[in-house]
């Protein structure tokens, strides 16, 4: 223990304490009237304890401080980790049951707990504490674990992860990854068996959530086929009991794999129920894989374009091409004036280097504050940027020397409105570069890019193709002329127009969707995932089109029981939010409803909820990722009859051991309440002494 001092000049206040001390003893005692009937003894003794009475509390006045060093002990911590989800029980008639791994879980801790530290994990969608395992999520994620215990034991000594599994992830990134990242060895309990079985798979199933009524929308299924010689199967696709499609496969060996590419028509209107499914092999245990439901929100309305333009231009005549070969777009292409005086009819408007020094759109810009018509704005040279910056469409281009540049794209990678197939956004990269302004651009927060401009392969802050909403209106910018050439391009790539289709076929299917043109707009995905939280949003607009946040949002939800789920909407700038939390699956319907002034407005929608059967998918255990984990931190691999012997191997390793470290610490001497006393004894003692030998 030492004392140190909080002030600087504690040196000058000790001697000032000193003086203080000395002047109000003499004062007190020296020459003072009835000193003298004191002998010298009782004086001396008198004056003593005055001087330290009167020394101690000017002594405080430094502040002094204790300065102490504590040793402190930290046992070594095990973090104990268990999948939770359905693939550790698998079917009915595995070979461990739920309450064995309960049993074996529950096994582990006490013999871990005795001698060390112990915190669990359960692991599967989410990472949590303290949960009784269920095996019942319906994902596992070992990535999100491990990143879990090393956020928050970074600066624990542990001593080392456990991890009881059987090794399938299906969320989240390969585990492998973050192992490097580990101070401290990962010890794996492998559970589940690593045999072939027999079984028969819809392995994952790709489509796209929306198709209009008419068209053909494409699927890709992805069919695996186990521990059988080769047998022909059925695959089909069926609707309300109606089979749509159908296909033999004939799986080549005992551990195949395809992918099936095919396309369904688009009939019906609204949210539309499917099933792929593959026939089940003779002795097959595992059923639920065998079937794999999905929900395609038809829509059955025709879209109508327009496409105004400059003059004849090869873009635009490639855009109108490009479109046509979708069924549900009617495409008109306008080269010049007279424009049509009526635009309301129409779902999408493309401007095509308008407006123009010629041509100032005097008729849109005058509605553009008002209207919600979407808008495709594709700039060139001939644009007139100061009239389309007056529109105030989102995006305001500033040019710096009046000139245009060539850009490619560089395609961003948290782009959100809709998704481009992995070829696209690969080639899309190569395509040839388009003639952008040479110029600053300022987007609305409500705008995302799709691509930046990539000048002379380096890649620039500013959007090449930009997507958003302004005012209730979805715009879209293309921030360049030279589409002809990506065409062009597109068919030397390939031999057919494919990827250009897609790429602008999915542009306008996501501005034409208008969600509705009245004053209260809803949000939201036609269809979830049971894992996934159903989150809506809305946007109410006054009869200026002004958004507003004022009035409340309230929604309606019913399953297809009839019973009725109510929600408020949270507000959130001039947004509102909804996160109504998991639901079962399902078909659901809704009515939202708010109250702005007079006038109430309301919106009906519907979504469906589909299952997740991706744990069951694939019940073979992943004994080797487990292995490689244990291996690459310093740990060790250890079979689910293995327990004992794991529990065995952490009590035995030499390098887990406990931690001890000296912190000190200052405590001011004035709080320290057992100095009280000796203060309390010397001012009694000398007012004691004083009145027993009569000095008053």
């Amino acid at each position: 223990m030492e004392i140190a001092f909080g002030q600087k000049l504690w040196g000058v206040i000790l001697v000032v304490s000193l003086l203080i001390a000395v002047a109000i003893t003499l004062l007190m005692y020296y020459r003072a009237k009835g000193s003298s009937e004191l002998s010298r003894g009782r004086l001396r003794l008198l004056m003593v304890l005055r001087f330290l009475s009167v020394f101690f509390l000017a002594f405080m006045l430094a502040a002094p401080l204790v300065k102490t060093l504590r040793k402190i002990t930290r046992q070594p911590l095990i973090l104990l980790a268990y999948d939770n989800s359905r693939s550790m029980t698998g079917v009915e008639g595995s070979a461990i049951t739920g309450e064995e791994l309960r049993r074996l879980v529950s096994g582990l801790q006490e013999k871990l707990g005795d001698r060390f530290d112990l915190v669990t994990y359960a692991f599967g969608q989410t990472v949590s504490t303290g949960p009784s395992p269920a095996f019942t999520d319906k994902r596992s994620d070992y990535s999100q674990l491990l990143q879990t215990v090393y956020d928050n034991h970074f600066n624990d000594n542990t001593g080392a992860l456990v991890i009881v599994g059987d090794g399938n992830y299906n969320q989240g990134e390969n585990p492998l990854h973050y192992a490097g990242r580990l101070s401290f060895p990962v010890y794996t309990l492998a559970t589940g068996d690593t045999t072939p079985v027999r079984d028969a798979a819809v392995a994952d199933l790709k489509v796209n959530r929306t198709a209009f009524a008419g068209n053909l929308f494409p699927v890709e299924a992805d069919l695996r086929v186990t521990g059988t010689r080769q047998e022909r199967l059925l695959f089909s696709v069926l609707r309300e009991g109606k089979r749509l499609f159908s296909q033999t496969v004939e799986p080549a060996g005992a551990s195949w794999y395809a992918t099936l590419a095919f396309t369904l028509p688009a009939e019906g209107k609204g949210l539309q129920y499917y099933t792929a499914m593959v026939e089940s092999l003779p002795g097959e245990q595992n059923l639920t894989n065998n079937r794999w439901p999905f929900v395609i929100n038809i829509l059955e309305n025709k879209q109508k374009i327009l496409i105004l333009a400059e003059g004849a231009h090869p873009d635009a005549g490639a855009l109108k091409n490009s479109l046509q070969q979708q069924a549900n777009y009617e495409v008109t292409l306008v080269t010049g004036e007279p424009y049509p005086a009526d635009l309301s009819d129409y779902n999408l408007i493309i401007l095509h280097q308008l407006p123009s020094s010629s041509h100032a759109m005097q008729q849109l810009t005058g509605e553009s504050s008002t209207s919600r018509i979407p808008l495709l704005v594709i700039v060139g040279p001939q644009t007139h940027l100061a009239q389309l910056n007056a529109m105030e469409l989102g995006v305001k281009i500033t040019p710096r020397a009046g000139a245009f540049e060539e850009a490619q794209m560089s395609v961003a990678d948290n782009f959100t409105p809709f998704t481009l197939s992995e070829e696209l956004r690969e080639n899309l990269a190569k395509y040839p570069p388009l003639k952008v302004p040479f110029a600053t651009y300022d987007m609305e927060g409500t705008f995302q890019p799709l691509g930046f401009q990539r000048i002379k392969n380096i890649v620039t802050p500013w959007p090449l193709l930009a997507t958003g909403s302004i005012r209730g209106r979805k715009t879209g910018f293309l921030l360049g002329e030279g589409l002809w050439r990506w065409r062009l391009y597109n068919y030397t790539l390939t031999g057919n127009h494919d990827q250009f289709n897609e790429l602008f076929d999915k542009l306008v299917q996501y501005l034409a969707l208008r969600d509705n043109e009245d004053n209260f707009m809803v949000g939201f995905k036609p269809v979830y995932t049971e894992t996934e939280p159903v989150r809506m949003t809305a946007e109410v607009y006054n009869d200026a089109y002004e958004m507003i946040n004022t009035p409340e949002v309230t929604i309606a939800m019913t399953d297809s029981t009839g019973r009725e789920f109510n929600y408020i909407f949270d507000r959130s700038d001039l947004f509102y939010r909804l996160d109504a939390g998991i639901f079962p699956p399902g078909k659901y319907a809704f009515k939202a409803s708010v109250t702005s002034g007079p006038d109430t407005y309301t919106e009906n929608g519907e979504f469906a909820v589909i299952p997740v059967n991706v744990e069951l998918a694939d019940l073979k255990a992943n004994h080797r990722l487990l292995y490689q984990l244990s291996f690459e931190t310093g740990g060790k691999f250890f079979r689910q009859e293995e327990a004992d012997q794991l529990a065995k191997a952490i009590g035995e390793n030499t390098t887990i051991q406990p931690v001890s470290y000296f912190q000190a610490a200052l405590h001011e001497l004035l709080n320290l309440r057992f100095l009280f006393f000796p203060l309390l004894l010397l001012l009694s003692a000398e007012w004691f002494l004083r009145k027993y030998w009569g000095n008053y």
